[in-house]
């Protein structure tokens, strides 16, 4: 299964489960929220395989069916919930003007990072081992892809500086984002309304067309 499908919010039937999931595959999504939820809490060391298997309610066997070991099903948890952050950060801030994007963006992910414990825990630094999961997320490369592609039709809309370079600005935007939320998370910063405010202005600064 892939990032995006562990990502997606499918239909689900009266009783929970995603319409055309196996039995295999709701286990397995099932097994990943609870491996989010514990090792969100608890960390990579204090929480066991049992513990996550006694939860769903099968046995750690069954749990090797799915991931090979416990760093297997810890990074796939790892991957699931920062995915999910950044998809739902995302989609909050759908429609946003292109110059208002990235402060939006920004806002939301700092909103909804509570609702992420793990991805939380590993941007304050707690599981540093798999902090370049974060950096190298396929999520936020798709993310930044899309950004890149928006800057360029608002290129040609007149609606930011053609004399930019829409690949670079995007990466340097992803740059920018993953910098703020390590800093903030494990030092503070960004919580202030002149803060906030400063992104936004900068932003529009930099992409604002001559007039």
């Amino acid at each position: 299964m892939s990032l995006s499908e562990l990502v997606a919010d499918p239909p689900h039937d009266d009783e929970g489960r995603a319409k055309g999931e196996t039995k295999g595959e709701r286990t397995r999504r099932r097994l990943l929220e609870l491996a989010i939820e514990h090792f969100g809490s608890g960390g990579f060391r204090a929480t066991s395989v049992s513990e996550i298997a006694r939860a769903a309610g099968v046995t750690q066997a069954a749990v090797y069916a799915y991931f090979a070991n416990k760093e297997d099903l810890f990074v796939a948890a790892v991957d699931a919930d920062a995915s999910s952050l950044i998809a739902e950060s995302r989609a909050a801030v759908a429609g946003t003007p292109i110059r208002q994007f990235i402060p939006a963006w920004i806002v939301e992910l700092f909103a909804r990072l509570d609702q992420h414990p793990l991805a939380r825990r590993v941007l304050a630094g707690q599981e540093p081992e798999v902090v370049p999961r974060l950096i190298e997320l396929p999520a936020l490369a798709v993310a930044t892809g899309q950004f890149e592609r928006e800057l360029r039709e608002a290129q040609a809309r007149g609606e930011v500086r053609t004399d930019l370079d829409a690949r670079r600005i995007a990466a340097g935007a992803e740059a920018l984002i993953v910098s703020l939320l390590f800093s903030t998370v494990q030092v503070g910063g960004l919580a202030t309304t002149r803060h906030q405010a400063g992104v936004v202005e900068a932003f529009d600064a930099m992409l604002r067309p001559p007039a």
